[in-house]
């Protein structure tokens, strides 16, 4: 007997949901896209008119009095995640949430509360996690293919765009920070779950703001791990260079790993080999991470099942990113509990 379908809605049709959730969903069996909302009707009109969305709702209280309802992805704007978040969790839905989870770690603790009191999945959209690459260099750091890893140093560097001061002065309110909030979170989780999510025992971090700007546009954190390993992170909409990059680099007693592209290298009989995978990647990375991500949080539905981003992790990510933002405000190291 075929299983019911499970009737899905996303609340905010901007990028994230365009280009990465609502393609996603559409592409799956026994996943239905019933409905959307937006504050920007018409646009909620032409996004649901284009990807064949039958209802569009003027409000996410009214799309949460649906009792057919039975799960929301949240793609609204930070200050936002919380609030929407909770309330779908009251009304019995399940949620995954963009990244970050919220603005601040106190804001994730009282959705993690929701959820758990509400008995329903929580989970946080970090589809780094999803992709090949990332997948196949995990497997090798907790295979100890690289022996005991001491250094791990994770970045994400964007280009300078034509911005002000003056256009993020409320960015602070809205998204709880700057480039930390953007860029960081996704790349700080990635290190971190590649690692085996260790205990971060200490970070000293700084920060720059560009003339008045409220939020920073570069961000630089060193954090001392569990059992001595050490873990960088720099962040910037800054860059001025031709392009972007990310990477998430694994250096261990016996070999090292480089993150996008993937790259592998162990030592064996006194040489230095190669030993990077041929990843089976027919599709666009990002697609299909996309995909698998949304298939992931439906199964862990259908299961009862913990996810893999669970609520516990990203809330343990937000207490470290804001003892990033209090180090770099205080000049001095903090130490977390």
């Amino acid at each position: 007997m075929p299983k019911k379908p499970l009737k899905l809605a996303v609340i905010g049709v901007g990028a994230a949901a365009q280009v990465g959730h609502i393609p996603a969903i559409k592409r799956l069996d026994g996943v239905e896209l019933v409905a959307i909302v937006d504050r920007d009707e018409e646009k909620a009109g032409r996004v649901a008119q284009r990807f064949a969305i039958p209802r569009v709702f003027e409000s996410t209280d009214a799309l949460l009095r649906e009792e057919e309802l039975d799960a929301v992805v949240v793609c609204t704007p930070n200050y936002l995640h919380a609030p929407i978040s909770i309330a779908a969790l009251e009304a019995g839905k399940h949620v995954l949430v963009e990244r970050p989870l919220a603005r601040n770690a106190a804001e994730a603790e009282k959705m993690a509360q929701a959820a758990k009191k509400a008995g329903r999945t929580l989970m946080c959209a970090l589809a780094h996690r999803f992709r090949a690459d990332s997948q196949m260099l995990k497997k090798f750091v907790d295979g100890r293919e690289l022996g005991k890893v001491f250094y791990t140093k994770a970045g994400w560097l964007r280009q300078r765009a034509g911005w002000s001061a003056a256009d993020r002065k409320d960015r602070k309110r809205l998204a709880g920070g700057g480039v930390l909030m953007d860029l960081g979170v996704p790349i700080l989780d990635l290190a971190l779950w590649i690692l085996g999510s260790p205990t971060v025992e200490a970070v000293t971090a700084s920060a720059h703001h560009p003339g008045q700007a409220e939020v920073e546009d570069s961000a630089i954190a060193f954090m001392r791990l569990e059992g001595g390993s050490t873990l960088t992170l720099e962040v910037t909409w800054g860059l001025l260079m031709e392009k972007d990059f990310a990477y998430c680099n694994v250096f261990g007693e016996n070999g090292a790993a480089l993150w996008n592209p993937l790259r592998m290298h162990r030592a064996m009989h006194g040489n230095l080999v190669n030993v990077t995978p041929t990843l089976d990647t027919p599709r666009n990375l990002y697609k299909q991470a996309a995909e698998d991500q949304i298939t992931h949080f439906v199964d862990s539905i259908r299961k009862g099942s913990t996810p893999i981003a669970s609520v516990s992790e990203a809330l343990a990510a937000m207490r470290l990113v804001d003892a990033i933002y209090k180090s770099a405000e205080s000049g001095r190291e903090v130490r977390l509990g």
